[in-house]
């Protein structure tokens, strides 16, 4: 099966919006307290989870983990003729969404760390899709992101070494949706009912990066 990602974020954000639970600001890292839980201005919490993706990079916090990050770029295409509802994989995959439009990827890039599409990766991915593509396309919209990717190729889940009701749930790579949803139950049921995490997902793996003084902001 396929997951419409854009409009899963959509619907959600609208369903948060409705419940009063969305506060949409940018995040200030020093106006956040600690104590017997979490303070925030206004707002009172047990715990905080910081799901960033490559802004973990910018978190004071975790910072010190191995998020390389990874950079990729899509194109979304319009080829009348096609008429293909299957996923197709060769040199980049072909993904179906709907009125003659695929999904063209995706690129690897390690050292640009920008989310700005470049025309470099565009003409890339185009002459790899003309290699087994022989319809005419038009290319109808290009982005680029980057993915949190870690050294080992594993997600970081767990607590902050120094503040119990601080956590992480991050480095999914390109895998987010595959592998998003078990390791936030994982991590939930880590914090709530202190079932271990699996050892290849911990952050204690990375502990040893931890620098030994310290790091209270």
């Amino acid at each position: 099966g396929k997951l419409n990602t854009s409009l899963l974020r959509f619907a959600y954000k609208a369903y948060l919006k409705n419940q009063n639970q969305l506060l949409e600001e940018r995040f200030d890292y020093d106006r956040l307290q600690f104590g017997e839980g979490i303070i925030y201005g206004e707002l009172r919490a047990k715990h905080i989870v910081f799901a960033e993706g490559y802004g973990l990079k910018q978190n004071p916090f975790f910072n010190y983990l191995p998020l390389n990050g990874t950079k990729g770029e899509l194109l979304l295409i319009r080829c009348k003729g096609l008429d293909e509802t299957r996923v197709i994989k060769s040199g980049v995959f072909i993904i179906p969404v709907g009125e003659d439009l695929y999904r063209i990827g995706a690129t690897y890039k390690w050292k640009d760390k920008t989310s700005i599409p470049t025309e470099a990766s565009k003409l890339e991915l185009i002459e790899k899709l003309q290699k087994f593509l022989k319809l005419p396309f038009e290319v109808i919209d290009h982005v680029a992101g980057v993915r949190p990717t870690v050294t080992d190729r594993k997600p970081l889940v767990g607590t902050h070494p120094s503040y119990p009701n601080c956590h992480v749930l991050n480095g999914m790579g390109s895998r987010g949706v595959m592998i998003g949803p078990i390791t936030s139950e994982q991590l939930f049921n880590y914090i709530e009912e202190q079932q271990p995490l699996p050892q290849e997902i911990s952050i204690d793996r990375f502990r040893s990066l931890w620098p030994s003084q310290d790091h209270s902001l």
